[in-house]
């Protein structure tokens, strides 16, 4: 498997990729590692961060696939810890080529004068399936029915100020509740089972198969606040820098590429992913059988992308409004 484990903090990472891209460029130094054939039979080495969560197997089935090889891509899986944020000063260094991130990721980056792009889309939620990608969850014997029901509650994010916290504050006042009044803490999707089992928080945001783990114990769904809130086009996309995209075309083109055809075969071919998620993600065979997966699409939605962008202003994350036009990468 051409998995390579790495260990990043969310706190302060996009704090310090502006410090690490030197901001009076006004640009992520994205400078490609891409200078040459990695040595497998010539091709071009090229690395995408990832984070816990099954699309590290769906990746590596597509890898294992061929697709990135026969666009003549080396894809080597970096995954980090807890969010896609943590891994956003790896981007702005030149160590990653491309993430899979939530749409804020890019979005809040750009307002911090960071030049981040997206350039595919990635996951889609499956309007049918509440347990397909991200939900909150809560434990057995909890009174919380709804999501209006998490005012006044403690609530688990895999980031702060990510589509978790705009989502769910979106969910709750949809629902009729004031979204000022639920309390965020940051946890990555592996810790909330435990964490709810302890009493440490009252609900958390988990993704398949870590949300299985609390629905075992009785535990149950209350909002599907991504279907819920119109976020779902594009829950998760693929993000590269701008300066990588302008110097180096051709190879985030050919990366498109292998993406159009992949993805939807991911899309079709679920039973791969899930025989993949205990050797890539640890997942118990039992649980990867049962798991719920997200559509995958390489498509971009230029409105739900603007939606994401409306919710961040809406809910304080950023006091500037993103430009979408200029965050959606055009070949």
């Amino acid at each position: 498997m051409n998995i390579k484990q790495t260990r990043a903090t969310a706190v302060g990472a996009l704090a310090l990729a502006l410090t690490l891209s030197g901001c009076a460029s006004g640009s992520v130094d994205g400078s490609s590692s891409t200078a040459g054939p990695s040595g497998s039979a010539g091709l071009t080495k090229v690395t995408y961060g990832i984070f816990p969560s099954n699309t590290v197997a769906a990746l590596q089935v597509a890898i294992d696939k061929g697709y990135f090889e026969k666009q003549g891509i080396d894809l080597e899986l970096v995954v980090g810890a807890g969010s896609s944020a943590a891994q956003l000063p790896a981007l702005a260094t030149g160590e990653l080529d491309f993430m899979l991130a939530s749409p804020v990721t890019a979005l809040t980056a750009t307002t911090q004068g960071l030049d981040v792009r997206i350039v595919d889309g990635f996951t889609q939620n499956d309007p049918k399936i509440v347990e397909d990608s991200t939900a909150v969850v809560v434990g057995a014997g909890s009174n919380i029915k709804t999501a209006r029901d998490l005012e006044g509650k403690k609530v688990s994010v895999n980031a702060l100020g990510s589509i978790g916290e705009i989502g769910i504050r979106e969910a709750v006042a949809k629902d009729g509740g004031d979204p000022k009044k639920v309390t965020f803490v940051q946890l990555s999707f592996p810790e909330v089972a435990a964490q709810i089992e302890a009493g440490q928080i009252d609900a958390g945001m988990a993704g398949s198969p870590f949300m299985q783990q609390v629905m075992a114990k009785g535990g149950r769904v209350v909002s599907d606040f991504i279907h819920d809130t119109g976020l779902g086009a594009n829950e998760l996309v693929t993000i590269s820098s701008g300066k990588l995209v302008e110097s180096d075309a051709d190879m985030v083109k050919r990366f498109s590429a292998a993406m159009d055809e992949a993805l939807p075969f991911l899309t079709e071919n679920n039973d791969l992913i899930r025989e993949a998620m205990p050797a890539a993600l640890g997942t118990d065979p039992a649980a990867a059988k049962k798991a719920q997966l997200s559509l995958y699409s390489s498509d971009v939605s230029k409105e739900t992308i603007q939606l994401f962008a409306d919710l961040l202003v809406k809910y304080g994350i950023v006091s500037t409004k993103p430009d979408v036009d200029k965050v959606i990468w055009k070949p």
